[in-house]
């Protein structure tokens, strides 16, 4: 087998994998898992990405200048959603004060 073609065929066989994913990522929210859907949708996002970043983005075989930088900006995101995770844990929720409507003045011009 040709070195093209051992290629076109990681990348099918890596889309065919995406497409799976997506449709088990679909079909999990339709299914009542409570906490679970959480867990499931963010462990298939993380399959997604690494199939995405090791496939795709060529970082099985990039330098290794290229496999740093793409590790700080996982990172990065990481740390990212994991302080919004602990903003939104921490935040009070208190309902929002209400206040009734107010009439309007009259909107004709003034003559």
């Amino acid at each position: 087998m040709s070195p093209l073609r051992r290629r076109a065929w990681r990348l099918v066989l890596t889309w065919l994998a995406l497409i799976a994913l997506m449709l088990t990522s679909l079909g999990s929210a339709y299914v009542p898992l409570g906490t679970g859907n959480l867990v499931a949708g963010v462990a298939i996002a993380a399959v997604k990405s690494l199939l995405v970043l090791c496939v795709f983005m060529g970082l099985v075989r990039a330098t290794a200048r290229t496999r740093i930088v793409a590790a700080i900006g996982f990172a990065t995101l990481g740390l990212l959603v994991a302080l919004s995770g602990v903003d939104f844990a921490t935040r009070v929720h208190e309902p929002a004060a209400f206040q009734q409507p107010q009439q309007l003045g009259s909107t004709s011009p003034r003559r």
